[in-house]
């Protein structure tokens, strides 16, 4: 077995021994802080400390897991390799930085927990992140890390055995309004109507005339073509459902509307699905909840997805209350306002509580991209989205991870508008169907 010489072990420390050695190598491992039962070891070692021993595997440790509070400072980022690197240290160490430390620090999301000027809907802004800074934002970093690490210890250490890992896609979709026109109350469809005519909007008020008399389909209502496609494809994909009370940002049909609950019964038939925890569940007790109680009246089966509306969360109050309430997967971790790795990686990982210095049950699930992110952020073409869409593809399936994107039915409306959106998606899914085969 692979001991670990370190002189404190921390809940930190665990974390990431955990994450890095058992959950990405399958490989079990010991730790001791007895030198002398360290050097008369005979089998795979390795030491983290700040000095060297002998000739053992040595890298050399900073400070920072061993400590218990939160702090800002500033990060060192150098190369090594081509591959932007944090905590570099002397090239006696065998890595050439503390990989343990760099890792956590991604992982733990440790610069949200830190004051920063949030973006308008009270989020941490993608500019802000180190990754993007730095420019590596676009790249699974934390994955490189390892995978030179996993590398450096074969060479050391050829009788060691790792687990084999293989490339992996989910699609995913958000239902934030699921029809246009359909299931809307008399009121609504009326003002909306109203409204149409002050703009000359003909078109609209024609084809909501249609769809309220089963003339047409609701042009949002793309379930059959996504029900076709994930199963001819025969995809992994998950439905967030929006099941909030209505305010400015949650505009979706009621939870109790006989065609919301009909929707949400014909998409598991097919899918798994999810909750999609209104906008202000981040900062209001009780909401997510409620409303993830809401989706398992609905659906008669045990909810355990979600992510969070607007992608918006507060670490670490957000992903305790996710806990709190039954959730075991979060499928939020991206960032609203441009594609890449949040976290550093595309693989799922454990969300660590900074706050209270404590490892918990709940896998993050990071997302790679969303088209959202193309349309009204960037505001590119669907032309030049496809090429980012494939790029990080490529770099997802380099380091054998999880690529996670996130679709809204709206915005695949086989129409004008969108048609070119529903061709990227069509052409993304050809991609991993070419990857999954390889």
């Amino acid at each position: 077995m692979l001991l670990i010489y370190l002189p404190q072990i921390s809940s930190r420390t665990q974390y990431i021994f955990d994450t890095i050695f058992i959950n990405e190598f399958g490989i079990r491992y010991n730790t001791t802080d007895n030198i002398a039962f360290f050097e008369n070891y005979t089998e795979e070692k390795i030491n983290y400390s700040a000095n060297r021993i002998a000739d053992e595997f040595f890298i050399k440790a900073a400070p920072f897991l061993t400590e218990n509070f939160i702090r800002d400072f500033e990060v060192p980022v150098s190369e090594k390799d081509q591959i932007k690197i944090l905590f570099s240290n002397s090239e006696e160490c065998n890595v050439g930085f503390d990989i343990f430390s760099a890792a956590f620090y991604m992982l733990s999301r440790y610069e949200e927990y830190l004051q920063f000027t949030p973006d308008k809907y009270g989020r941490f802004k993608a500019e802000d992140s180190l990754a993007y800074k730095n420019n590596f934002l676009q790249i699974p970093i934390v994955d490189k890390w390892i995978g030179l690490f996993k590398n450096l210890l074969q060479k050391k250490f050829p009788s060691l055995k790792f687990k084999s890992s293989k490339f992996e896609a989910i699609v995913t979709y958000d239902i934030d309004v699921a029809y246009k026109f359909k299931g809307r109350s008399f009121k609504r469809n009326a003002g909306s109507t109203i409204k149409d005519l002050l703009k000359l909007d003909f078109k609209n008020i024609q084809t909501r005339f249609q769809t309220l008399h089963n003339k047409c389909n609701d042009p949002w209502d793309t379930y059959n073509y996504l029900h076709k496609t994930i199963t001819l494809n025969n995809l992994q994909s998950i439905f967030f459902f929006l099941l909030g009370d209505n305010s400015v940002y949650d505009r979706n049909l009621r939870y109790d509307n006989p065609v919301m609950k009909n929707l949400i019964n014909q998409i598991r038939s097919f899918s798994e699905i999810g909750i999609h925890p209104s906008y202000y569940s981040s900062i209001i007790a009780g909401k997510i909840a409620a409303e993830k109680e809401r989706l398992e009246n609905i659906s008669a089966q045990t909810i355990t997805k979600s992510r969070q509306h607007y992608l918006k969360f507060t670490f670490p109050e957000t992903y305790n209350s996710l806990l709190s309430c039954g959730i075991t997967e979060d499928y939020s971790m991206g960032f609203a306002q441009l594609p890449g790795f949040r976290a550093g990686t595309c693989k799922p990982f454990y969300f660590y509580d900074l706050k209270n210095e404590k490892i918990t049950a709940l896998k993050i699930y990071p997302i790679t991209c969303m088209e959202a992110s193309f349309i009204y952020y960037s505001k590119i073409s669907p032309a030049k989205a496809l090429v980012e869409i494939l790029n990080l593809l490529k770099e997802v399936k380099k380091v054998d991870g999880t690529f996670i994107s996130i679709w809204h039915n709206d915005n695949l409306a086989d129409d004008k508008l969108n048609k070119k959106w529903y061709s990227v998606h069509n052409s993304m899914i050809s991609q991993i169907k070419t990857y999954l085969r390889k």
